[in-house]
């Protein structure tokens, strides 16, 4: 059986003053005369928020690791445990997780005393579709996104980050954000900023 859906047919008064198009004309004119809620980039820049899936890097090691996790990984591989040099235990669980595991070039070397240390690490971003899970699948949380987002470039060549590349961003990182609150904004005077919270009574949010 098929139901029929019969639209509402405007009363008189409605057709004779237009009372359809004025409501959509008092939400543009409202609009219009308010604050605006975009930002002049890129004079004006945001920081994204720390969920935020930007370029890719590594944490390096700072006694901050995730135990016993991390220990148990290095142990099982044999990793040589470096102060200040990337967590990687050439695991390669990143590569197997990604759609497109040719973006990773992934070699370990191993040392003199018989241990391993990751020696080639490089990720091909162009190839790249951010889909995180390649940070879901480090044991390690070695491998993850950063805030960069101005990704932007002249050469192919900068798309591809070494290891090199990714321990700094992953420093920068460590030392900036790795405290901070993961949420989604930063602190409540910016989501009232972009949000708008005294017109849409948004909840508080709470660190």
């Amino acid at each position: 059986m098929i139901k029929k859906v019969f639209e509402r047919q405007l009363s008189w008064l409605e057709r004779i003053f237009f009372v359809d198009f004025i409501k959509g004309l008092s939400v543009t004119i409202r609009h219009a005369f308010s604050k605006t809620i975009t930002t002049h980039y890129p004079y004006e820049k945001l920081t994204p928020p720390k969920r935020f899936r930007g370029f890719l890097g590594h944490k390096v090691v700072d006694g901050n690791e995730p135990q016993p996790a991390f220990d148990e990984w290095v142990e099982r591989f044999k990793i040589e445990v470096r102060p200040g040099r990337s967590r990687c235990v050439v695991c390669m669980l990143c590569k197997r997780a990604c759609p497109v595991p040719q973006l990773f070039e992934i070699e370990g070397e191993k040392l003199p005393n018989g241990k391993r240390v990751v020696s080639i690490f490089n990720m091909n971003l162009m190839l790249c579709t951010f889909c995180g899970f390649c940070v879901d699948a480090c044991p390690v949380d070695c491998l993850f996104n950063s805030d960069i987002h101005e990704t932007a470039s002249y050469t192919r060549k900068d798309a591809i980050l070494n290891l090199e590349a990714l321990e700094q961003i992953g420093r920068d990182w460590q030392a900036r954000r790795e405290k901070e609150p993961d949420r989604i904004w930063i602190d409540n005077h910016q989501r009232q900023k972009l949000w708008r919270e005294n017109d849409l009574k948004l909840p508080e949010v709470k660190g």
